[in-house]
């Protein structure tokens, strides 16, 4: 009786193992999110705040008695906003920009003159500023290197004045000229990124001129014109939100 027995246990489990195996599967199969895809498309804007330093030369183009070049080096804060779009494609990215913003300029330089009592100060302005520039960049990942340039201009006024009430001074406003250079762009999410930049302006040079109303070392309505030559080192962080 018991070799019956066993042999009917044995039956049972090998029936069971085999039902066990015929029956469904109802546990699920586990599900893998893909990482999210980043891309540098669509249009963005944000803030940015930087350093300026400006090297500044002034020389005298018509017989004045300080030919010059005179160079002095102001310098300060600035901070603005940006706008623009890029295009991803593989790993390159293209796009356009646009800067405006505020620079703050501290500091002038002082020409000497055989008057005792007499001398020149020449001074920068601070103005508003902006520029129009192309980006072309490389992606690893959330990283993005790039470069740009482009056009740029600078409303602030430089002037050079004497202490010799017998001129007067017309300054120099609204500087044109190109700007470049290139920083790196990190995406902290899809929509957001931080970036610091480095740019070089240069304005060229543009005129100014001092007008003799009472002094007798040159005809009365005579202009001592002088040339100013401005540009500008920059570095700056930002904060970017991008659109879509």
């Amino acid at each position: 009786m018991s070799k019956s027995l066993v042999a009917i246990v044995f039956i049972s489990a090998i029936s069971g193992s085999a039902l066990a195996a015929d029956l469904p599967n109802t546990k699920e199969a586990p599900v893998f999110t893909p990482a999210p895809v980043l891309s540098w498309t669509g249009f963005y804007a944000g803030l940015n705040a930087g350093y300026v330093a400006a090297d500044v030369d002034v020389r005298d183009v018509n017989g004045g008695v300080t030919p010059g070049p005179f160079s002095y080096h102001p310098d300060g804060g600035f901070g603005g906003g940006q706008l623009g779009y890029n295009y991803q494609f593989n790993q390159f990215v293209v796009g356009i920009e646009g800067d405006v913003g505020y620079i703050g300029l501290q500091g002038k330089g002082i020409i000497g003159s055989a008057a005792a009592d007499h001398h020149q100060d020449l001074t920068l302005d601070s103005g508003v500023y902006g520029d129009i520039t192309g980006r072309v960049g490389y992606a690893f990942g959330p990283a993005l290197i790039y470069a740009k340039g482009g056009y740029a201009w600078f409303g602030g006024s430089a002037e050079q004045t004497t202490t010799n009430p017998g001129y007067v001074t017309t300054g120099t406003s609204t500087f044109s000229g190109w700007t470049a250079g290139g920083g790196v762009e990190y995406l902290i999410t899809q929509n957001i990124s931080v970036k610091a930049e480095y740019l070089h302006f240069d304005f060229g040079s543009k005129g100014g001129y001092q007008t003799n109303v009472g002094d007798d070392s040159s005809p009365i309505g005579y202009e001592f014109w002088n040339e100013t030559s401005l540009r500008f080192d920059t570095v700056k962080v930002g904060l970017n939100y991008r659109f879509w």
